[in-house]
């Protein structure tokens, strides 16, 4: 498995980066799916170019856009668990199987360290938000991990008519993702008592809540104000910011992200790309195990996979240009 492992040596983290870049984007695994679509990667392209061409053509895979019914009535907005596979030939469906393990795709489901200051339950929809602060408490207790605190991060996302047959099975009538998040992490690590500090706005975009629940290892759920409220919602680079910014993380502080599996190469080049080098921490991610969430899910299709891996490539290409930009 191709991991974009964040080493500790600061001075080190972009090149170790951009060597795990070269061997993803040139990574057998990948070769197998573009030529089951019938192209692959051509020659005399250095890392950047590679990458735009790859962006490029994963415009081939971003089936959110192309495929207009698998928007949510209510939020219009494209849902990952209403696409489908028709569009997707057997050998393609056949190469996508065969290759996202070694993509990262999947298997990223174990922590490597035992010190970390923060365990990080990101948000998401419909299962995510109770599966996700379910597998932090699991790999605290299976692997006698002692953080200074275990924190949800989410955002004030209303929560799509099309998701609640799913969350309705945990968090019945909530209104938001931060809602979502607080109901997994009460159930997932049995509290119930919390203060809260919250500022809500007439621009839904500038709310935010920080609720801290009474637990042993503290357990504070945290959804973050958007930085450019008059355009749209707060995104996770967003709510990281809130978070350091609130909680005073120091440089040199080791991070542990749970995500889904599907989302941990994105979600990791992310973290190192808005975290690891602005603020000096060390970041990793992993993933729950995918058999947890049964068919409720919905978003482990060939097409989704597909989805995921144009998203990594867009992350790889934020990271390519961010580091750019500071070398300019």
């Amino acid at each position: 498995m191709i991991y974009f492992k964040c080493v500790e040596e600061q001075s080190e983290r972009i090149p170790s980066i951009i060597n795990t870049i070269d061997r993803w984007i040139h990574s057998p695994a990948l070769k197998k799916i573009l030529e089951s679509f019938g192209t692959d990667i051509p020659d005399g392209l250095n890392i950047t170019e590679t990458v735009q061409w790859l962006l490029n053509f994963s415009d081939e895979w971003d089936y959110r856009k192309k495929q207009q019914n698998a928007k949510d009535q209510a939020t219009k907005e494209a849902a990952r668990w209403l696409l489908n596979d028709h569009a997707v030939t057997e050998s393609q469906s056949r190469a996508v199987w065969e290759g996202i393990a070694d993509l990262g795709l999947q298997g990223a489901d174990t922590p490597a360290r035992s010190d970390y200051d923060y365990i990080i339950a990101l948000g998401g929809a419909r299962l995510s938000c109770l599966l996700r602060p379910r597998y932090a408490k699991r790999v605290m207790e299976q692997y006698a991990l002692h953080p200074k605190a275990v924190v949800m991060l989410s955002g004030t996302r209303p929560i799509a008519d099309s998701e609640r047959i799913v969350t309705d099975t945990y968090a019945k009538g909530v209104n938001t993702e931060y809602d979502l998040i607080c109901k997994g992490a009460e159930q997932s690590f049995g509290v119930s008592e919390f203060r809260e500090q919250r500022h809500d706005d007439s621009n839904q975009n500038l709310s935010w809540a920080i609720r801290t629940y009474a637990n042993e290892c503290p357990v504070i759920s945290i959804a973050g104000p958007s930085t450019e409220p008059d355009i749209r919602r707060a995104n996770s680079a967003d709510t990281y910011q809130f978070f350091f910014e609130k909680f005073k993380i120091s440089a040199g502080e080791k991070l542990l992200l749970v995500t889904s599996q599907i989302y941990v190469p994105y979600q990791q080049i992310e973290a190192i790309r808005t975290l690891s080098l602005p603020y000096g921490v060390l970041t990793e991610t992993i993933g729950f195990p995918n058999e947890w969430s049964g068919n409720l899910q919905g978003m482990q299709q060939p097409v989704n996979y597909l989805q995921e891996i144009r998203s990594t490539i867009q992350a790889i290409s934020r990271f390519l240009l961010s580091i750019s930009q500071v070398k300019g």
